[in-house]
């Protein structure tokens, strides 16, 4: 298990979806931290929205990169105030992914604070049928019970990435008030 005291979701809104890439390019000159930088994240749903998720370790402090904001307004149609979240399982593999994938909502109730995420190893038969990851980063939000955030990671190519579209229940998390973007090649 790593150090991570929070993990932070940063949506927004580009004013075109042609911008993207530029915006990919900012976000990757100022990622900072311990851990790996994250890429930023499209919507499935609509191009325009993207998002940046970043792990904070003590002594990392949780406000935005003044510079980094500068340099992206240009670029940005509308700003959702960044999310805080309470690590509930953080792993990742040496190598980073080269994959990712985020599932975000403020629905669902999580246990309170106290109880802790208990999770059992997985039996031999069941780990040769496991898919490796490469990344897994899920957080509860902090100050709320309502929410959960989901942070996949994979080392395959993104254009044959194990998660299609299509394995995700997009018409139902829509309506739950999910949103899903993953990572550009």
């Amino acid at each position: 298990m790593s150090n991570i005291r929070a993990l932070v979701v940063q949506e927004f809104r580009l004013h075109s979806a042609d911008t993207a890439r530029d915006a990919a390019g900012i976000v990757s000159a100022f990622s900072r931290g311990i851990e790996p930088g994250v890429p930023l994240l499209t919507s499935i749903d609509d191009n325009r929205d993207v998002a940046t998720v970043r792990a904070l370790h003590p002594g990392e402090g949780t406000e935005d990169d003044p510079a980094e904001r500068l340099a992206l307004d240009p670029l940005v149609a509308s700003w959702q105030p960044p999310r805080h979240y309470g690590p509930r399982i953080t792993e990742h593999s040496e190598s980073p992914s080269s994959y990712y994938r985020l599932a975000v909502t403020e629905s669902g109730i999580n246990s309170s604070p106290s109880d802790e995420l208990t999770a059992g190893r997985r039996g031999g038969a069941d780990v040769g049928r496991a898919t490796p990851l490469g990344l897994l980063w899920i957080g509860s939000p902090l100050g709320t019970y309502a929410g959960l955030m989901v942070l996949v990671g994979d080392h395959d190519d993104p254009a044959g990435a194990m998660f299609a579209p299509r394995d995700w229940p997009l018409p139902l998390s829509r309506a739950l008030g999910v949103r899903i973007y993953e990572s550009q090649p």
